[in-house]
């Protein structure tokens, strides 16, 4: 090989040479491959090519091809090398590449593009001017918009380069969100949904619930209204509000009260119905017998003089007191003839002792006030005996003079003791307690003439 080689550069020495001389020899070809020349792609090779390539570059072959001077010696050389193909042309003399046409524009990268050839870099869209050979480029055009309205909650109107053009665009602004949750009224429930860019609040009418007073009631439960009436949150609904309706119905008050005496049926306020009410206390007496009485009356049933019973009311408590006079010991021998009598309470007998001077008297009674009563038996003080009483004819006068006195207290005190009352309360009580008595003159009854005149024509006849 290393023979073949050193052939092939004295063929190739011996070639030129003949090159120079105006001879082209097509010497290769005759090596049947020993001594080929190679060319880089996509040239190929020429034996007998022109010494000075005509190239896309006009000013170069203008130079170097076209113009006679110094270099046109050159353009008669024919020697071997690498080519372009026929039917396409060198680019420039520092280029190997091929071209088909001339008619091209150079690219800044160092490419080419043929005449009337669009593309687009960047934002830019370029063509190569057939007349001119030279690129232009202009804005690559954005299509008209329509007209963009962000009317949604939370939206904004921004621009955006999408490709090569601005675009206006609706984007949200979650700060421009209302920051308040609605409140819904009664009867309504609050349904929250996703909006475009904001949470969206509506007020949404339940399906069970009745409205009364600014609350609600289910189906089937009590609605309070008035005291009189029974309502009830009904299955039926309002077709103006769709609301459950309230149905109400009145409500009939039993005004009879139970067979005892001393109730009376009254009206209760703020409520529909009334109530049996005590007004009175009842008295039973022993024979079975009821009575009624009225708060502050004393009342002594018939035949029982020493017995009396007082209705007294505390708070709301009728209270029945029972009182019972035991009379002293009475002995009809013990009086002065035609002084016996009963006391002015109806119950008790009392006359003036005989050979009983005008005294102090005393008696152990229960004291009795407002209901109250004395723990235990009080001392209680009176005047009783006799004093003298006479009458006398006056010649002065011409008729009767009557001389009386009475047995009267001559000295008293005052006393007070405590009374226990029905609600275990104690009250003070203050009594006259008598220290002495006396006879004291007081006046007698008179009668007057015509009186006198009578009874003395009965005494004669």
């Amino acid at each position: 090989m290393h023979i073949n080689h050193i052939g092939c550069t004295s063929l190739q020495t011996y070639a030129d040479a003949c090159a120079e001389a105006g001879v082209c020899i097509d010497w290769r070809s005759a090596t049947k491959g020993l001594c080929d020349y190679n060319c880089p792609s996509p040239k190929v090779y020429q034996a007998c090519g022109p010494l000075v390539e005509p190239t896309c570059d006009s000013w170069y072959n203008e130079k170097f091809i076209y113009t006679v001077n110094e270099y046109t010696a050159m353009t008669n050389m024919k020697l071997e090398g690498c080519y372009c193909p026929n039917g396409t042309y060198l680019l420039s003399c520092t280029s190997n590449e091929c071209v088909p046409t001339c008619e091209i524009c150079r690219l800044a990268n160092g490419q080419w593009t043929k005449a009337n050839t669009t593309w687009t870099e960047g934002c830019e869209e370029c063509i190569c001017e057939e007349d001119t050979l030279q690129i232009t480029c202009h804005h690559v055009p954005c299509p008209t918009q329509p007209s963009l309205s962000c009317d949604q909650e939370g939206q904004v109107k921004v621009n955006n380069t999408v490709g090569c053009c601005q675009e206006e665009m609706c984007e949200c602004d979650v700060k421009l969100c209302p920051s308040l949750v609605p409140s819904c009224p009664v009867g309504y429930t609050l349904n929250t949904t996703m909006g475009v860019c904001c949470l969206n609040y509506s007020c949404v009418l339940k399906t069970d619930v009745c409205v009364f007073n600014n609350h609600e009631y289910q189906v089937g439960e009590l609605v309070p209204t008035s005291p009189c009436d029974r309502c009830i949150c009904s299955d039926q609904t309002n077709t103006s509000s769709h609301l459950h309706i309230v149905e109400c119905q009145p409500l009939t008050c039993d005004q009879h009260c139970p067979l005892v005496r001393g109730y009376e049926y009254q009206n209760v306020s703020n409520q529909c119905c009334g109530q049996c009410v005590q007004t009175s206390c009842i008295v039973t007496l022993s024979n079975s017998s009821t009575y009624t009485l009225k708060p502050g009356t004393v009342f002594t049933p018939p035949g029982e003089p020493c017995l009396t019973f007082e209705c007294v009311k505390i708070a709301n408590q009728y209270i029945t007191v029972e009182a019972k006079i035991v009379c002293p010991l009475f002995n009809p021998d013990e009086c002065i003839p035609g002084t016996e009598t009963i006391a002015p309470d109806g119950c008790c007998h009392v006359c003036i002792p005989k050979n009983c001077s005008c005294s102090v008297t005393n008696t152990n009674v229960y004291v009795e006030s407002q209901g109250c009563y004395s723990k235990e038996k009080v001392n209680i003080t009176s005047c009783s005996g006799a004093c003298d009483t006479f009458t006398f004819y006056s010649i002065e006068m011409s008729t009767l003079q009557h001389t009386c006195s009475c047995c009267q207290e001559l000295a008293t005190s005052e006393q007070q003791i405590q009374l226990v009352c029905p609600d275990n309360t104690e009250i003070t009580y203050t009594y006259t307690h008598i220290e002495d008595c006396g006879c004291l003159k007081t006046e007698c009854s008179v009668l007057d003439r015509s009186q006198k005149s009578v009874k003395s024509r009965r005494r004669r006849k």
